[in-house]
């Protein structure tokens, strides 16, 4: 990027009434990307930044509007596709100012090549997910953009719809896009796209300014993450002269010193959900999970129990109403940044562990457990398997963590992590720490994602071992 190309962005967010405070800079970094900077201290409640709702590429403000509404898009799919078009008129575009600071795609993991994605993500969170996703995203393509290019009335330049450009387009999309407002719903949201990140330490917030006659207060802005990454446009709200009446406002949060870069936040979200959309990663991400899928359990227990042990106690437990967190066609059980199972997961250890006499004794009581609350459901389990159960009402789980319990943990962790391949986590950390971040991002941000990762199933060794040894002294 060039500052030229800063300067032209400049002058067309002028030429669209788009006005900012001149206490911010766009320094182009190392990496030619564009980063926001204050010239001068900044105080809580100032306003920095307008943006007319006309200036932002929406469905409803481009010149594909048309063909986005008879074709039958909708969500992240219509926007990219408007983004395509708009891309594809060159100077003609009304956003052509806008458009030409962006990059060509952002390097987000589901842009990667296949080999990449098996190199640098094996064993992560992202790994199974990137891959479906470019399937998911490519039988997109083929079923609703192709048969745009195919159609001689609309003469689409396949050089601009191809399944590259449809890649391209949505990477942006998914992370840059704003909810702008119910008549608008997502879109490209020129100047508010070039403030970075910072989880839980965003200086700024984006709003809505509501015009007089609106009766509703400001509202925050959302990106597409925040509402699950699926924008879609909706039908009802506002008509066109009563939303365009409005503008988009950033105001400051979090006060910014002289000669610091202005954040703003994309969410809360783990360095999975960040790598997955926005193409980076936090180091010590607090929010970070990990996640132990249920097909690793299950085959853990059958190579201890028989095959139909391990069904009838799966079948137990979710008779009792336990279930670990589902996603598309996988069911799973997260681990936090700290190293604590999600309580299903313990819970579905110790029934695979419950003795006979004791599982047949449960098997009677199933009724009782759909009305009481979790914690009441806890203590019986835990007096069912002859365990004194946890006076602190706050962890009674912890009752159901017996020296087998915390073993089956210590060995999940063990099963997940040899996923990472041989490398060890003294390997991992060593290769990060001399990696470069700007020209080696996909290899950086990939081991500060397995780094973070590993560092979490270490943590659930100790948080079982702990456990155990704790049992023990009792």
């Amino acid at each position: 990027m060039t500052s030229r190309r800063m300067r032209a962005f400049k002058r067309w967010m002028s030429s669209n009434s788009i006005d900012f405070s001149d206490a911010l800079s766009f320094p182009i970094t190392e990496s030619s990307s564009v980063s926001v900077v204050s010239l001068c201290a900044l105080s809580i409640g100032d306003l920095v930044a307008t943006i007319p709702k006309l200036a932002c590429l929406t469905v409803r403000n481009s010149a594909a509007r048309k063909m986005v509404e008879a074709a039958g898009l909708e969500g992240s799919l219509a926007l990219s596709f408007a983004l395509m078009y708009e891309r594809s008129l060159g100077c003609r575009s009304m956003w052509h100012g806008y458009l030409q600071l962006l990059p060509e795609r952002e390097m987000v993991p589901v842009v990667w090549s296949p080999a990449e994605v098996d190199l640098f993500l094996m064993g992560t969170e992202l790994h199974k997910t990137v891959k479906e996703d470019q399937a998911f995203l490519y039988e997109d393509w083929k079923e609703h953009i192709e048969p745009l290019i195919l159609s001689d009335p609309l003469n689409l330049d396949p050089n601009h719809f191809g399944v590259e450009q449809y890649f391209s387009a949505k990477s942006l999309v998914s992370s840059r896009s704003f909810q702008v407002d119910d008549y608008h719903g997502y879109g490209m949201v020129p100047l508010a796209d070039l403030f970075n990140h910072k989880t839980e330490a965003e200086n700024v917030h984006f709003t809505n300014s509501l015009s007089q006659s609106d009766d509703e207060g400001d509202s925050d802005l959302t990106t597409a993450s925040d509402e699950g990454g699926d924008p879609r446009n909706s039908e009802d709200g506002p008509k066109s002269s009563e939303s365009d009446s409005t503008t988009l406002e950033m105001i400051v949060v979090r006060e910014v010193e002289a000669g610091a870069e202005v954040f703003n936040t994309y969410g809360i979200m783990g360095n999975a959900a960040l790598f997955h959309r926005y193409g980076f990663t936090e180091a010590d991400n607090t929010f970070d999970i990990v996640n132990i899928d249920l097909t690793l359990v299950l085959k853990w227990s059958s190579s201890i129990f028989s095959n139909r042990h391990t069904r009838a106690r799966l079948s137990l437990w979710r008779r009792l109403n336990f279930c670990g967190c589902t996603s598309q066609d996988s069911e799973y059980f997260e681990i936090s940044f700290d190293g604590v199972p999600q309580i299903e997961l313990p819970v579905l250890l110790f029934i695979i562990f419950l003795l006979d006499d004791a599982s047949e004794k449960l098997n009677c009581l199933v009724d009782s457990f759909a009305e009481a609350d979790e914690t009441t459901n806890l203590k019986k389990l835990a007096n069912i398997g002859n365990i004194k159960c946890c006076k602190d009402p706050d962890n009674v789980g912890a009752s159901l963590l017996t020296k087998d319990v915390c073993n089956a943990l210590v060995d999940l962790a063990d099963i997940r992590e040899n996923l990472y391949g041989p490398n060890s986590l003294a390997d991992d950390t060593e290769k990060m720490r001399n990696c470069c971040p700007t020209k080696e991002r996909k290899l950086y941000n990939s081991l500060v994602l397995r780094v973070c990762e590993r560092k979490i199933l270490r943590r659930l060794r100790v948080y079982a071992s702990k456990y155990s040894i704790s049992k023990k002294r009792r």
